[in-house]
């Protein structure tokens, strides 16, 4: 009997590594990526740069409505105009800078309640029409347009329904894709599914506890009380977007690929006695995406310890594994910063672990300056994760007094000392053989950073909010000169 098991054990483990090569070789069968140069671009958000929150029959998020009914980010601090994006007349500004820098692609994201304003059902045409002059406008001036479907605003209906936490999100989130690939196949080649899931959850949890009066501070990592809430939401968003990458499928769009962009954060542990407390968090922070998507499965360590805690996980015996299979043909990576992780005996309140900064580190707004961390984390996809295709969908940074204008410049070395940096990272680890096919700066303009509001810029093009006026930073002058030297990159 002992032997059946162990046999049995053995063709589980090899159908499984077979399942995840299978699925990795899937991802790795990209068209536009093989045929077509290195992808060097910024990116931006729809509700954090395009104001006009009721033009053309937009209907509200969840966004619209904290922001101004609520005023998580402060009193007066809205996304009512931001960089007045939405207007023709000033993106073709933006869009003829963008040109000039050399850029040969723009991240953006179209907005969900603009699209279907309820979130279901009547499809808003006059937002489609303007959507695909937008593109249209990018591919004129030479530019790949990479249209994010999902950068966190929710339609208000869909969030007072439930929203992530809702399973039923899924299929609002499925015939939502399909109006998109129906209105835009013949246009864009390269989509990006859903962004950054783990934040959206973070900055969801922080949002309700301004609204309660609690205001807990931003955490990356869910606390305890809130990690069956977190892990729920993550499954339902994933599932959502391997829904949505089944029926991109089914369009055949030409060199078409479809991702989703995750923010990774490699761990360091601080000493040898955290070892196991950083292994914890890379599980919830990074492994639990990672692994269902290439692996069909989520961490062993993150699900005993929900059975442990009794944590109410709402999750199906097949969701892992129907994420993995789902055909999605890149990852985006969104790299800011690593976590530094410290086993913590005497605070068993957060895992027992705390998170210090490390000493003679240069730190940004986001975390601690360390292009290393970047190469290590994509050494790590083409080890662990079978080398799937890459893009760099975010990467920048913010620092304190680096975006003071002065006789119309705005001198950011340490931005562009971080871009420069990062950027030789990548080109490293590709080097040595990590399949990645393109690099976006976060972001293109200073824009509302959610619910740091406008204080805290991380721009190549420094905007004055009061006038809209536009400046070229150093930084983007430095990256053009970098995208010059490397624009026949494959």
């Amino acid at each position: 009997m002992k032997k059946i098991i162990v046999c049995t054990t053995l063709l589980l483990t090899i159908s499984l590594r077979l399942s995840a090569q299978s699925t990795t070789n899937q991802m790795n069968q990209t068209s536009y990526f093989k045929n077509n140069a290195f992808l060097w671009g910024a990116a931006s958000a729809s509700y954090q740069v395009e104001g006009a929150p009721t033009a053309d029959g937009k209907g509200q998020s969840n966004w619209d409505e904290w922001m101004n009914r609520y005023q998580v980010a402060g009193k007066g601090v809205n996304g009512n105009v931001a960089i007045n994006f939405y207007d023709r007349t000033q993106y073709l500004k933006d869009i003829k800078l963008f040109k000039e820098l050399g850029l040969t692609s723009y991240r953006f994201s179209i907005s969900w309640p603009r699209i279907i304003p309820t979130g279901t059902g009547k499809v808003n045409t006059v937002a489609i029409d303007h959507y695909r002059t937008f593109v249209k406008d990018l591919k004129a001036a030479g530019i790949e347009p990479v249209m994010t479907l999902y950068h966190w605003d929710m339609p208000l209906e869909l969030y007072n329904k439930g929203g992530w936490d809702n399973r039923q999100s899924i299929e609002w989130f499925a015939d939502y894709a399909r109006v998109v690939f129906d209105n835009f196949k013949d246009l864009v080649k390269i989509y990006v599914i859903s962004n950054e899931i783990l934040i959206e959850t973070d900055m969801t949890l922080q949002a309700k506890s301004i609204i309660s009066k609690e205001n807990a501070p931003f955490s990356v990592i869910p606390a305890p009380e809130n990690l069956a809430t977190a892990l729920n939401q993550f499954n339902h968003k994933l599932l959502a977007a391997a829904r949505a990458a089944k029926i991109f499928h089914t369009y055949g769009i030409p060199q078409g690929e479809a991702g989703i962009a995750i923010p990774l954060f490699p761990t360091i542990a601080v000493d040898a006695h955290s070892a196991k407390a950083a292994e914890f968090i890379d599980g919830i922070v990074n492994r639990w995406f990672l692994d269902a998507i290439y692996k069909g499965s989520y961490p062993q360590d993150i699900l005993e310890y929900a059975a442990e805690h009794r944590l109410h996980l709402k999750i199906g015996a097949a969701d892992a594994k129907e994420i993995g299979e789902a055909g999605l043909t890149y990852l985006g990576i969104n790299y800011y910063a690593p976590l530094i992780v410290q086993k913590n005996d005497a605070q068993p309140g957060f895992y027992g672990i705390t998170f210090p900064t490390l000493p003679n580190t240069d730190y940004a707004y986001n975390g601690a300056n360390r292009p290393d961390q970047l190469k290590r984390l994509l050494l790590r996809m083409r080890d662990e994760y079978g080398n799937p295709a890459i893009i760099i969908t975010e990467n920048g940074a913010g620092f304190e007094n680096d975006d003071l204008l002065s006789n119309g410049q705005v001198n950011d070395a340490r931005r562009a000392g971080y871009i420069k940096a990062h950027i030789e990272a990548m080109l490293s680890a590709k080097r040595e053989g990590v399949n990645v096919f393109g690099y976006h700066v976060w972001s293109s303009h200073d824009n509302l950073e959610w619910i740091a509001g406008y204080g805290r810029r991380f721009g190549m093009i420094y905007v004055d909010f009061d006038t809209q006026q536009r400046t070229v930073k150093a930084s983007a002058k430095e990256y053009g000169e970098i995208i010059k030297q490397f624009k026949s990159l494959k």
